[in-house]
């Protein structure tokens, strides 16, 4: 018989499988990170992504989370005393990314109000539409995590709106900070099948 409490989940690949540390968000990544075949090709996109200057959401504060909300729906039928396999649908789902961001720049607050940036000599200006267009969508917005056996997590939300409002908090001894929440949205009613996001979960580099 085995010892008290040893009955567990634990075991030799438990350690691998924990996700570590904070990650990062890249937006608009998606296409560079398809041609990644592992956790070492995914790295050096997103370093070259980071180089580069365009895909890099931010410095952020607290992390972060992901989060499906979905709506589930039992039909009501007589004669029909338990739930029944086959016999939940669901009606929505709505993925989401979330973070604070602590970097303040043009680009972060135009991300954030789906807004446009312009230069003006010196100045630069962020304006808020109010009417949402296309170009206020990302075309993707993902966060990279890694794992500790050395491979790396890829959440990607497509056609990602920030709804959370605009908050732009400061403080005495402290950083101004902007708080986002990205949706995922379907952008094809022809594309029924699977909710607007997707996982990945990279091999090991070699």
């Amino acid at each position: 018989m085995s010892a008290p409490g040893s009955l567990s989940a634990l075991r030799k690949d438990t350690f691998d499988n924990l996700q570590l540390n904070v990650g990062l968000f890249l937006k608009n990544f998606k296409t560079t990170a398809d041609s990644a075949a592992n956790a070492g090709a995914l790295l050096t996109s997103i370093l070259a992504a980071i180089s580069a200057g365009t895909s890099l959401l931010g410095a952020t504060r607290g992390g972060g989370s992901f989060t499906v909300s979905r709506e589930t729906r039992e039909p009501e039928v007589d004669g029909l005393r338990y739930r029944w396999k086959g016999g939940t649908f669901v009606d929505s789902a709505d993925p989401q990314l979330s973070t604070t961001l602590v970097e303040t720049t043009p680009e972060n607050f135009a991300v954030a109000m789906g807004g446009t940036v312009s230069t003006s000599g010196v100045k630069t200006f962020v304006s808020m539409p109010t009417a949402l267009s296309n170009s206020a969508y990302l075309t993707d917005l993902c966060w990279v995590g890694e794992l500790a056996d050395g491979r790396l997590i890829m959440i990607c939300l497509y056609n990602a709106l920030n709804t959370a409002d605009i908050t732009f908090t400061f403080q005495d001894k402290g950083e101004g900070s902007l708080s986002v929440e990205f949706h995922a949205c379907q952008d094809s009613f022809d594309d029924y099948d699977y909710a607007p996001f997707e996982i990945v979960i990279f091999g090991k580099a070699t």
